[in-house]
């Protein structure tokens, strides 16, 4: 379910929607978790009124921060300078935020962003949690060879471990003698969302995350009025 913001309208002080954290979850390395996140947030980038974040954890060459002195509170300031443009989508450099400061900023991400895309790629584990805390759905993105669901079957049961198995899908990059849909479904014991090694089944699924903020929205408004 939806949770509701504690930012209110001025106009009738009804709580309004978060948008969702859709968090994407590199089964390993070498999985494309990186690629599915950003092309995904281009993709819903491009629909009319979907204004959409992306935030990556891969590290820059070079910190705009010292570690002593990472910003421990949020502004106009300190939010410029963690978010950057890159061809066209607006990008959350979250490995710059201090780690117990995360929870903050994505809250503040989500009242100013319709959907926040966040690829775990490169992340460190605190980073990870909070992040995981914060999300509507987790997307684990595998290969299709069985070494790779294995691995994403150990990593769905990390996410049982911290009670956070529930709200995580399977997407499925298909790749030479790898096993079929349902094959990976019963590997990994997670429910298949989509498949992401083709242009069209990306934008397909771009189109159900879109479809599903579209509804949210719609039915948090019918209440008001």
């Amino acid at each position: 379910m939806r949770r509701v913001s504690k930012v209110h309208s001025e106009l009738d002080r009804v709580g309004l929607p978060l948008g969702p954290i859709y968090t994407f979850l590199p089964a390993h390395g070498g999985s494309r978790a990186c690629a599915v996140a950003e092309q995904l947030s281009r993709t819903l980038s491009e629909v009319p009124g979907l204004s959409v974040l992306l935030a990556g954890f891969a590290a820059r060459e070079y910190s705009l921060w010292n570690p002593t002195d990472s910003p421990r509170r949020l502004d106009g300031h300190t939010w410029g300078a963690f978010v950057f443009d890159s061809r066209g989508i607006e990008v959350l450099d979250a490995s710059e935020v201090y780690p117990r400061q995360l929870g903050k900023v994505l809250e503040y991400a989500q009242q100013k962003y319709k959907i926040v895309c966040a690829d775990l790629t490169g992340a460190k584990e605190p980073h990870s949690l909070e992040t995981l805390r914060a999300s509507e759905c987790i997307f684990l993105v595998s290969h299709s060879d069985r070494g790779s669901l294995e691995m994403a079957r150990e990593q769905r049961e990390w996410l049982e471990s911290i009670g956070m198995a529930d709200q995580c899908g399977l997407l499925l990059d298909r790749v030479h003698g790898g096993v079929s849909s349902d094959e990976a479904e019963e590997i990994t014991g997670l429910p298949m969302c989509s498949l992401v090694d083709r242009p069209e089944y990306l934008d397909r699924f771009a189109g159900w995350l879109a479809a599903e903020e579209s509804f949210a929205e719609e039915t948090v408004y019918s209440f008001k009025n």
